[in-house]
């Protein structure tokens, strides 16, 4: 990973590995739109998370304090 630090936002190069037939259509997508792929990755990532990150973290959180707390919260179920 290569990071870049300058102005307010840095940004960390990594390569992604897919298949061959979704790279073209990536390639093919970003020349049609006149956009580079990578800009169509950041987009496509960022829609991502904006649609499901914060709700997988969120259970993801929940079941590790569950599991940390199972002895815990098995004793409060039988009050």
């Amino acid at each position: 990973m290569v990071c870049h630090h300058g102005g307010m936002t840095s940004t960390t190069a990594f390569t992604i590995r897919v298949p061959g037939e979704m790279a073209e259509a990536l390639r093919t997508h970003a020349f049609l739109t006149n956009t580079s792929s990578n800009e169509v990755v950041k987009r496509a990532v960022a829609e991502y998370l904006q649609t499901h990150g914060r709700s997988e973290a969120v259970e993801a959180a929940f079941e590790q304090v569950r599991e940390q707390h199972a002895v815990a919260l098995d004793k409060l179920a039988d009050l």
